[in-house]
């Protein structure tokens, strides 16, 4: 963590003017949020290509007033307009990859109201519904997909050329090539899958290319009418530990019944605006 403090180099030829009440202002801390990616899936030419940190501004009123912003809430454009305001890089938000949203999102959260989140949930075990305490700095990254015994045993290999996984799928021993998820494709996901196509509209987001073949009318006919059930659970499965993410289930323990389990944090308005 760094001050992100400016600096100024004065004229050999005539003295820096004194500033005045009104030029000067606080600087806003910084920090650097380790990615989930390391940076490796991002294309060339891209500002956190091979960026295994991105530097991110301390939170201050200004992303409050984002944050409140009833016309932001209702274009679904919140997260993204927080984002652009807190990272340092001149990086378009929709483009960055969901773990290193997410990341980035938890890390503000943090040095904003600190680490202690305070939400309601429900305990699977008697249903009482209560307040539980969940300590953000205890989230871990998940990094499946840099584990070589990980792809090795999935049958998953990574293209560092095109940024993306091909999956032998055990059923059909045919090769998928998967793309991770950035959060314009998360957007259009939420968007554009309808009941009657749940599955193989998602599949159509992430799959790529069959058995090397990327025309995107072959692989989406493959998906709707050749595609094996197995083949379709194993991958749709597999995809969550391939994505670079931020882990962030922790053990719940219900105060009505003891029931412990390991619960997901669940991510409400309290996240942003804890009382």
């Amino acid at each position: 963590m760094r001050n992100n403090q400016r600096r100024t180099g004065a004229s050999a030829q005539s003295p820096a003017p004194v500033p005045t009440s009104a030029d000067m202002a606080y600087a806003v801390p910084t920090e650097f949020v380790e990615l989930p990616s390391r940076g490796a899936f991002y294309p060339d030419g891209h500002p956190l290509q091979d960026q295994e940190t991105v530097e991110i501004r301390y939170m201050t009123a200004k992303e409050e007033d984002i944050l409140a912003s009833t016309a932001l809430m209702n274009k679904g454009l919140t997260i993204d307009r927080l984002l652009s305001s807190l990272i340092l890089l001149d990086v378009e938000p929709a483009s960055l990859l969901i773990g290193d949203r997410n990341a980035i999102m938890i890390a503000a959260r943090i040095s904003a109201y600190g680490p202690h989140y305070n939400a309601e949930v429900s305990c699977p075990s008697c249903f009482t519904r209560d307040t539980y305490i969940f300590d953000l700095n205890k989230t871990n990254l998940t990094e499946d997909c840099f584990s070589k015994s990980f792809l090795r045993e999935n049958k998953a290999t990574l293209n560092k050329e095109a940024k993306t996984f091909d999956v032998v799928l055990p059923k059909s021993n045919v090769t998928a090539s998967i793309r991770l998820f950035n959060g314009k494709d998360e957007k259009s996901m939420n968007d554009d899958i309808g009941e009657e196509t749940a599955v193989t509209s998602v599949l159509t987001k992430f799959i790529v290319s069959i058995d090397g073949n990327s025309d995107a009318s072959f692989v989406e006919n493959f998906i709707s009418n050749s595609m094996l059930a197995a083949d379709s659970k194993y991958i749709r499965d597999l995809y969550p530990k391939l994505a670079p993410n931020i882990d962030l289930k922790q053990q719940y323990t219900c105060a009505n019944c003891t029931h412990q389990e390991e619960m997901e944090v669940p991510l409400s308005a309290e996240f942003f605006w804890p009382r």
